[in-house]
């Protein structure tokens, strides 16, 4: 009896100090995980309309060796009406470069949802604000919203 009690008062002490969160039990690793977190998702809406839908994922975040100067962002878009009037802007700046990037990439995988409908760019600006990065998504009459990103 005295040994059950012992087996019992241990393994609540150490189960109590167990590190457990919503990941735990996905098969996923540290960078998917971060991938999660830093990736903002919906549709394209003007008033009660839908345009299409996006994801956007803040690659800074995932990746600490990428170049501190400038802000990378993946996002993975699909327009019902064409792509000629894609806009995309961080704190309302233009961005640096905007590079097509093929439906399979090192990204893809870090999307939890993919489609091969969407289209896929690599999107840098500037990194001139010091507390958080907000990206917008336009395309004519339908927007994202705000997307607003802290920065670690």
């Amino acid at each position: 009896m005295r040994y059950f009690f012992t087996a019992l008062l241990i393994t609540a002490l150490f189960s109590g100090c167990a590190v457990r969160n919503a990941f735990s039990k996905l098969e996923i690793n540290e960078k998917q995980e971060r991938a999660i977190e830093n990736t903002k998702s919906g549709k394209m809406v003007f008033k009660e309309k839908v345009g299409g839908i996006f994801s956007a994922m803040y690659l800074n975040d995932i990746y600490p060796s990428m170049n501190k100067s400038t802000n990378y962002f993946y996002v993975s878009i699909y327009l019902k009406d064409g792509y000629e009037n894609l806009s995309i802007t961080s704190n309302k700046q233009k961005p640096l470069k905007i590079k097509t990037l093929p439906h399979n990439n090192k990204f893809t995988r870090l999307l939890p949802m993919q489609s091969e409908w969407a289209k896929n760019y690599l999107v840098s600006f500037d990194n001139n604000e010091k507390a958080g990065v907000n990206l917008s998504i336009e395309s004519g009459q339908f927007s994202s919203g705000q997307l607003n990103y802290l920065r670690d």
